[in-house]
């Protein structure tokens, strides 16, 4: 896994898929369900997401993503860290 921030990335698209700007509220689920973190899906797309939180370091490596709009929830991994924000790798993304 590589932990990064994307900067310096002026005009260059580095992702796999068009992500698809949203403002929905979300929660971060880990510790064996015993721990929840609230945050805000700011865009998404099949193979991840961008999500705004107060805090990015609590957020371990792997965990839940739920999405009580639709009631679904998606295995993640850390693609990024930045200030206020992670970007998540869908595990269970189609290859």
């Amino acid at each position: 896994m590589q932990a990064r921030q994307p900067q310096g990335t002026a005009g260059k698209e580095r992702r796999s898929a068009q992500r698809l700007r949203v403002l929905k509220q979300a929660y971060i689920i880990f510790n064996n369900r015993q721990s929840t973190i609230t945050c805000r899906l700011r865009d998404i797309s099949t193979t991840g997401c961008r999500l705004k939180l107060h805090n990015p370091a609590m957020v371990p490596n792997q965990f839940l993503i739920y999405f009580p709009t639709d009631g679904r929830e998606r295995p993640c991994e850390i693609a990024w860290r930045g200030i206020g924000q992670i970007g998540a790798r869908f595990l269970d993304a189609p290859a």
